[in-house]
């Protein structure tokens, strides 16, 4: 495949495809250069934050609040789970309806017997696979 970059500070940044069909590996690239534009914001007390994504673990619902635990801390977010979800890049993935994981940060998995997974993090920290997203989690993982 043919690649070009045409540097031209006069133009606002913007990228087309020409190719012969569409492939979920084109859509997902167009996704995430959509969604590399949209910054997501923290709210930590009286501090907001501009969060990278790299440098996200997981977020989460904890009772009306949506919280985005990163590196350096655990910060609030002003959006609710299902928009998380369309605004994160391709290594993010749903667990539950109150959960989305960044496989970057998962350390192993543990497989139940009954079919449970519970998804251990780098930082020991452990989360449970929803019933209906273990299949979703097994087609992504391979296994």
């Amino acid at each position: 495949m043919k690649v070009n970059f045409f540097i031209d500070k006069e133009q606002p940044e913007h990228v087309d495809f020409h190719i012969k069909k569409i492939t979920p590996e084109m859509q997902s690239l167009a996704d995430d250069l959509q969604k590399q534009q949209v910054p997501l914001w923290g709210y930590q007390e009286r501090t907001v934050k501009p969060l990278q994504f790299d440098e996200i673990m997981r977020v989460r619902t904890e009772s009306t609040e949506v919280h985005v635990q990163t590196t350096t801390g655990i910060y609030k977010a002003k959006q609710r789970i299902y928009q998380m979800a369309e605004l994160l890049p391709a290594n993010f993935i749903q667990i539950s309806s109150g959960e989305i994981v960044n496989f970057e940060f998962i350390d192993h998995l543990e497989l139940g017997g009954n079919g449970n997974i519970k998804l251990i993090l780098k930082n020991q920290e452990e989360s449970f696979v929803a019933r209906r997203y273990v299949s979703k989690i097994k087609r992504r993982l391979g296994i």
